[in-house]
This record gives C-alpha cells, sequence and structure tokens, in this order.
C-alpha cells in the first residue's frame, strides 16, 4: 500500500472581513483527501459565527471537509446571510436542524451541495426544499448514504426549476426518479447512481424530461436496452451521455441513440461488456457532431468500428481508449485519416497499438496537441519521431513504454518547444541525455514526472532546470541514482515549484527547511 504524505508544513490563511465568496477547504481542491493523523481544518461553529456576521453580503459558500462544522454554524449562516446563492456542504457533518434552517433563512440559494454529507437525514433535506425549493437550479446529494425515495419525492414537488441534479445513493428505488422526472421537467444534466432502480424509473426521464442535453447513468444493474431507448426518443436534445458498468446494455440501445440523438457530441462508454463493434458503427452513421468519445473496458469492440467512426465523426476532436484489448493500428489509421481535427489523444493499456498507429496520427492530425500513451508497449522511438515532426504537443504521457530511449526525447523536445507536461515514468532506459534535451529544448515545461527511471541521475536534474525555469510540479519516486543533493537541485533551481514528489529518506534537513510546503512524500507499508 502506498500513500501521498503532505508535509506539515502549511500557511494559514486569513478569512476575508468582508467578501461575496469564501471558500473553506483544508488542502486544495485539485489534492486527494489524506488522512495522516494532523489536524487539517481548525474552523469551527464559532469561526463560522463570525463570519455570517462579518459578511453578511455573503452570496457563496464553500465548506468541504470541514468536520467541525455542525448546525449550530449552518444557523448563523442562514439568519445572516440572506443573499447566499451558493452553499457547498462536501463531506461535512451536519444535522436536519441546519439544513432546515439554511431553507427558512437562504430563500435565493440555487446552488447545493451536499456531496459525502453525514449526519442527516431525509429530514433535513425536505424542509430545505420545501422552503427554498423553488429556486434551486443545481442540487448534488451524490453518495450520501441516508439519502431515500422520500427525499427524491419532495425535490419533485417542490423544486421544478432545477436544471441540474446528481444522486448517488443504493437506497433510492424506481420511485424516487419517477418523482423527480415528473416533478423537474427543466431538467438538463442528471447523473445518476443506483442501483436499486431499472426500466420503470428510466422511462419516466425519456417520458417526461425533453430539455435533458446531459446524462450520466453509472452502476445500473436492472437498466436493459428497452429504457435507454425510451430515453432516446423521448431526450431529443441529448449532447453528452455517459454509459458506466451498465451491464445489460446491448448494441441495439446505441442504435436508438443514434438514430434519434442528432446532437450527440460527447460519449462515454465504461465497462458496458455487452456492446460490440456494431454499437459503435451505428454511433458513426448517425452521429456527425461527436466531438468526445471515451471507450473504457469494452473488449468486444473491434477494428472496424472506427471506420465507420472515421467516415462518419469527421469533427472528433478527443478519443479515449482505455483497456481496449481488440484494438490495434487499423483502428487508429482508421481514425487518423477519417478526424482531422483531433487535437487529444489517450490510449492506456493499448498492447496491440503501435507505430503504425502513430505514424498514421501524426500524419494526419496535424493539430494534436495532447497525447496520452500509458503502457503501450510497442510503441517506439519511430512512431515519436513521426510525432515531433508533425505536431507541437503541449502534453505527453509515455509512462510505460518500455520501447522509448533517449532519441525518441530528444527528437520530442526539439520538435515540441511549447510542451507543458511530460510523464516519461518507467521508461527504464531513458537517462540524462534525455533530460539535457528536454531542458534545452521545453523552456514552458510545468509538469514532469520520471519515477521509475533508474537511469536519471543527478546530473540529468541539473540540466533540466537550467532550461525549464517554469517547472511547478515534479514526481521522481524510485529513481534509484537520484540522491539528496539531486533533490535540492529541484527545489534550487525551480523557484515556481508548488509540489516534489519523493523519497522522505532523499530530503535533507536543509532542503525541508527551505521548501517544507511544497514537498510530498511516498510512503511505504502504512
Amino acid at each position: 500500500m502506498q500513500v501521498h504524505r503532505t508535509s506539515p508544513f502549511r500557511r494559514r490563511r486569513r478569512l476575508p472581513v468582508a467578501s461575496s465568496a469564501v471558500h473553506i477547504a483544508p488542502f486544495p481542491l485539485d489534492q486527494p483527501a489524506i488522512d495522516d493523523g494532523s489536524e487539517r481544518s481548525c474552523l469551527t461553529d464559532v469561526g463560522l459565527a463570525h463570519l455570517a456576521r462579518g459578511c453578511r453580503g455573503l452570496e457563496k459558500l464553500s465548506l468541504i471537509w470541514c468536520s467541525a462544522i455542525s448546525s449550530t454554524g449552518l444557523v448563523r449562516i442562514a439568519e445572516n446571510c440572506k443573499n447566499l446563492t451558493s452553499l457547498e456542504l462536501q463531506a461535512c457533518y451536519i444535522g436536519d436542524p441546519g439544513l432546515i434552517a439554511i431553507g427558512e433563512g437562504c430563500k435565493l440559494l440555487k446552488n447545493l451541495n451536499m456531496r459525502f454529507v453525514e449526519g442527516t437525514t431525509d429530514e433535513g433535506l425536505i424542509g430545505l426544499v420545501k422552503s427554498c425549493g423553488q429556486s434551486l437550479v443545481s442540487l448534488s446529494v451524490a453518495t450520501c448514504v441516508w439519502l431515500t425515495d422520500a427525499s427524491l419525492s419532495a425535490v419533485g414537488s417542490h423544486c421544478p426549476n432545477l436544471e441540474i441534479l446528481s444522486v448517488e445513493s443504493d437506497r433510492i428505488r424506481d420511485d424516487g426518479v419517477i418523482s423527480i422526472a415528473k416533478g423537474c421537467r427543466q431538467l438538463k444534466k442528471l447523473k445518476l447512481q443506483c442501483i436499486g432502480a431499472g426500466d420503470e424509473a428510466l422511462d419516466a426521464i425519456g417520458l417526461f424530461c425533453s430539455l435533458l442535453e446531459s446524462l450520466s447513468l453509472n452502476n445500473f444493474e436492472r437498466f436493459t436496452d428497452r429504457s435507454l431507448s425510451s430515453i432516446a426518443k423521448g431526450c431529443k436534445n441529448l449532447t453528452d451521455l455517459v454509459l458506466n458498468d451498465c451491464q445489460l446494455l446491448t448494441d441495439s440501445s446505441l442504435e436508438f441513440v443514434a438514430r434519434n440523438c442528432k446532437k450527440l457530441a460527447q460519449l462515454k462508454i465504461n465497462g458496458c461488456q455487452n456492446m460490440e463493434t456494431a454499437a459503435l458503427e451505428h454511433i458513426g452513421r448517425w452521429c456527425p457532431g461527436l466531438l468526445e468519445l471515451s471507450l473504457i473496458f469494452c473488449p468486444r469492440i473491434q477494428d472496424s468500428a472506427f471506420l465507420e467512426i472515421g467516415r462518419g465523426c469527421s469533427l472528433l476532436r478527443t478519443l479515449y481508449l482505455v483497456d481496449c484489448s481488440r484494438i490495434s493500428d487499423g483502428a487508429l489509421c482508421h481514425i487518423a485519416q477519417g478526424c482531422k481535427n483531433l487535437t487529444e489523444l489517450s490510449i492506456r493499456r493499448g498492447y496491440e497499438i503501435g507505430d503504425k498507429a502513430l505514424i498514421s496520427v501524426a500524419e494526419n492530425c496535424k493539430s494534436l496537441r495532447e497525447l496520452t500513451l500509458q503502457f503501450c508497449e510497442r510503441v517506439s522511438d519511430a512512431g515519436l519521431f513521426a510525432i515531433a515532426e508533425n505536431c507541437s504537443l503541449h502534453k505527453l504521457n509515455l509512462c510505460g513504454c518500455t520501447l522509448i530511449t533517449d532519441s525518441g526525447l530528444t527528437a520530442i523536445a526539439r520538435g515540441c518547444p511549447d510542451l507543458v507536461f511530460l510523464d516519461i515514468s518507467v521508461l527504464r532506459v531513458v537517462g540524462d541525455i534525455a533530460l539535457a534535451e528536454i531542458g534545452e529544448g521545453c523552456p514552458k515545461l510545468k509538469e514532469i514526472a520520471l519515477s521509475h527511471c533508474p537511469e536519471v541521475t543527478d546530473v540529468g536534474l541539473g540540466h533540466l532546470v537550467r532550461g525549464c525555469l517554469q517547472v511547478e510540479s515534479c514526481q521522481m519516486v524510485y529513481c534509484r541514482q537520484i540522491t539528496s543533493a539531486g533533490v535540492a537541485t529541484i527545489i534550487s533551481g525551480c523557484s515556481r515549484l508548488k509540489k516534489l514528489l519523493v523519497e522522505e529518506w532523499k530530503v535533507s534537513e536543509r532542503t525541508r527547511r527551505r521548501a517544507g510546503p511544497v514537498l510530498s512524500f511516498l510512503c511505504t507499508g502504512l
């Protein structure tokens, strides 16, 4: 087990005396919450009460992972901040009285995020929406274990203007979703993860939510082609569709979507193992406006599906392929020849994809700016030569492409001067020559990951930092030839550094004192 542990050296931020928006969180939102036993948030109900009295014009309040806040603090907000329109309570422990008070005191509330909220029950949410449901436009009650159909029934009855809704709960059944569909007919964006709901619930979505533009369906064990067909027929404005682990869906449902939802621009299929090649062929034939396609763990889809995508979806700009074991060079060649506007290509564990595909992409997709080839073990320097010659990349991820050498990265460094992100982790033959070329050729680089690179030394890091003065993030764990001197080189040479991930034992006391706030350590055996 490996855990990222953030250094305890942190600066305290002072709360504003008066503000229309306040965000309070114990760590940056782009970093995961790590429980290492340290006290991360000292905000209590007392502090929240002072904030409420001092910022009576407050419109937006974000309280994320503030575990010391209770209903008492929310009551003070409700009493003093009548203009509140947006409230985030993510991962807070809030009781029913606090939510009810917010509903009674904040009649202008439009956006409410209750993701991971504990300590409350249906009574709290019902009380809130009864008082201010008319103004609510966006509501997230994802991963709230207390949530039942009773809450959704109240939302359906009291929130007619709701446009955005996210619900994740194992306790929700058909009745709750049906109540939402009947009562919230202005819905434009809907995310559902409700194992207990099935076709009847989703039939109602198709029947009553004709304005729906974005739909995400996750872990529906009882959801079949029937209800997706109903949604396709009733929601013709659908532009974004996400299907995660919907095991009972087949090609037929995608055919209904393709024929009825001609505005479809983004499609993500994850773990729908019964979908085969025909599903993608329908999309290629009927959805000419498709801009983004994501396929994750779709083992039955083969290369021929991409012939239709290449023919019919010329506007495609983003393609993600993860764990699609039957897709090879042929699929990428079809895409490259037909989708010349491609700007982002991400392939993870594409074991049958190699240089032929990469060369075709390079020759045809000159606008490509982001390329990920994680663990594509057949890609070699030849593919990178073509990319470097034809595409000015901004982001490149080559993690696990074990055939890549210093020569391939030298070509990238010389051909892609605008590179801002580079991941060369697990490239076991790449060494200091590559880092020297990157340092000389990529002055805009901001993020670099070079973990598990056994040939990289402190010397290479010295070359890198002399040219890459913009670096803000660096990951370099399990690089056996990098020492404490190399760590000090990164710290002293990168004045804009915000995060350095490295083994703790490689950090000298002097470096720790100098750069404590930016250090993150890889800990093992915890």
